[in-house]
């Protein structure tokens, strides 16, 4: 995932492990419950992704013919892009030198590199052209830039004029403004579950020292969003007591609890998480797509 300081990257000694790109069992979107669930929110089928639902939506735009992929990490959705025909060629971007060189692995093994580049460097830097790109494409990446709003004006610009943004990303709090009191209701949620998923004594917030780029200003990803594109469609899909509770819970094996111990408190989790939606919390994490304003002057540094 594409990391940002004040231009677009960060320390890449966090990320340039291509290890680290591949989701971890403590991960909530790993859980094949918790996927369901997003892909029925999503998509209204339990079975259908987010990719192959926009692919449908957006049938009559595709493909693309020039596709770039912000924070391409390993390499995943490029290469779900091209498989599904969404894209002729895709160029991924991402500052971590070592997972780059292993998306380059793989679309080479899975017969891709002719329509599938990467690109070890700052997003800004493929960004330059204007009206270059029919699609840009951010996945779980933009949550780590400090300059939103100038990532986003610099995308707006970059797109043709019917061009398109589609993201899936965390626009929860920014790591800055978590407090006491956002942790009370996860906690609450967290200690009503049965003693042997419990991991953990409390739930803490989702940032980490470790990442000084996590969440960083995620605050102002819609805001953003709404003042530099014409959002076509958006889904929410929560997060907001999984994401903080999921870490904490204790897996299924010695020790622990059943697997369908374990089913039967995630899916708890899951019927407040549609709770919250339905009474207007705001939700943590979104899929939407848009076409870019019309650009007037100059509006946002890119600094």
């Amino acid at each position: 995932m594409a990391k940002s300081s004040k231009r677009a990257a960060p320390p890449t000694s966090c990320w340039d492990d291509a290890d680290r790109h591949v989701p971890c069992d403590s991960f909530w979107l790993t859980n094949p419950l918790v996927r369901r669930w997003v892909n029925r929110r999503v998509s209204g089928d339990e079975a259908v992704w987010p990719i192959p639902w926009f692919r449908d939506r957006a049938r009559d735009r595709l493909p693309f013919g020039r596709v770039l992929s912000i924070g391409c990490g390993t390499g995943p959705l490029e290469r779900d892009l091209v498989a599904q025909e969404i894209a002729l060629h895709v160029v991924g971007v991402d500052p971590a030198v070592g997972a780059v060189a292993r998306a380059r692995a793989l679309a080479r093994q899975g017969g891709m590199a002719g329509r599938i580049s990467y690109v070890a460097s700052s997003a800004f830097d493929l960004l330059r052209a204007p009206g270059y790109w029919d699609a840009v494409f951010f996945h779980g990446s933009l949550h780590h830039f400090e300059n939103v709003p100038g990532i986003l004006d610099a995308v707006r610009r970059s797109l043709k004029p019917q061009g398109l943004l589609y993201l899936d990303e965390y626009v929860g709090r920014s790591r800055a403004d978590w407090r006491l009191r956002h942790l009370v209701l996860p906690n609450l949620a967290y200690r009503l579950l049965p003693r042997r998923v419990r991991r953990t004594h409390l739930v803490r917030s989702p940032v980490t020292d470790e990442d000084p780029t996590e969440q960083v200003h995620s605050a102002d990803i819609l805001p953003a969003v709404e003042r530099f594109f014409r959002v076509s469609e958006r889904r929410d899909y929560g997060g907001n007591l999984l994401l903080l509770v999921y870490p904490s819970m204790r897996h299924p094996g010695p020790g622990g609890p059943s697997a369908a111990a374990f089913d039967r408190a995630v899916g708890r989790l899951l019927k407040a998480e549609d709770v919250l939606l339905r009474v207007g919390e705001g939700s943590f994490h979104v899929v939407l797509w848009g076409e870019p304003r019309p650009a007037v002057g100059s509006q946002v540094s890119r600094d």
